[in-house]
């Protein structure tokens, strides 16, 4: 899920910028990306959330042009991308990113993913993690249930996805409508990622929240526990949707971990090293 109303003055309306825009025909659909900063310099993938698009991210590419190639995609059936005729799955969105690394011949990028995009880059790190340096995920999940979230949020997706189906079998068939079930549809049946799975990825990971976030602490600490390499941030007084409400933080979090990994050591051995 993904909130984009918050407002922040940047130099350039990303997602409409015809200069760092082109479209590319992967895995089936037109994608639409935008590529900014230094050629260079390490290259930093941005994956956003459900209902989000490139400019959900403007306050991160502002930040981290200045030392990475950044390259910002509008997923799937969001934004200037195109739909497709398949269901849409989380498996079937990673896919499409790994076609687009693939399409643009990146050796190597780190990933950067909130909430829905957070999912989808935890599944590229489980089956293409040649492809990556290094993994940060804002508010995943693996569920759709209550181990993972609140009810309250899963009825109210639910009551508005029956809304949604109710008006389009009424006759409303609006392409922005349509597409919006299709975004409610994804967060109601998916993601199912067996925990066991993420002991796959073996490169550094920064998983984050904030404290107030969507998603259960301790389903974010299950994730965090279950991948080898994990860091663990939570961000003080922040939701799910930290990038935009403290863009200043979430930055430097994710920029000292791209810069130099947090180290995991244990409490145990910092004691034992006292004696």
């Amino acid at each position: 899920m993904s909130r984009s109303k918050l407002g922040c003055k940047t130099t350039i309306n990303y997602g409409n910028n015809s200069k760092a825009g082109a479209f590319v025909k992967v895995n089936g659909i037109n994608m639409y990306y935008e590529i900014y900063g230094n050629t260079n310099k390490p290259t930093l993938l941005l994956i956003h959330g459900n209902g989000g698009n490139i400019n959900t991210w403007r306050r991160q590419i502002e930040h981290f042009k200045r030392n990475y190639t950044v390259i910002i995609v509008d997923s799937r059936a969001h934004g200037k991308s195109e739909d497709g005729d398949k269901e849409l799955t989380y498996e079937l969105m990673a896919e499409d990113f790994n076609s687009l690394v693939n399409h643009l011949n990146l050796k190597s990028v780190s990933i950067l993913g909130q909430s829905d995009g957070a999912v989808i880059s935890l599944i590229l790190a489980i089956k293409h993690p040649q492809k990556l340096d290094k993994l940060i995920a804002m508010g995943p999940n693996l569920r759709p249930d209550t181990t993972a979230m609140g009810t309250w949020l899963i009825d109210l997706t639910r009551k508005d996805l029956t809304k949604m189906t109710k008006e389009i079998s009424e006759g409303n068939n609006a392409p922005e409508l349509l597409r919006k079930r299709m975004h409610y549809e994804l967060m109601d049946k998916h993601p199912n990622i067996p925990t066991i799975e993420l002991s796959k990825i073996s490169i550094p990971a920064l998983i984050m929240s904030g404290d107030d976030d969507l998603i259960r602490p301790q389903h974010i600490l299950e994730i965090y526990q279950a991948i080898p390499k994990a860091n663990l941030a939570v961000l003080p007084g922040a939701t799910h949707f930290a990038l935009g409400e403290e863009p200043e933080l979430f930055n430097y979090m994710v920029a000292r971990f791209l810069s130099s990994p947090f180290k995991r050591p244990t409490s145990r051995a910092v004691i034992e090293s006292f004696k």
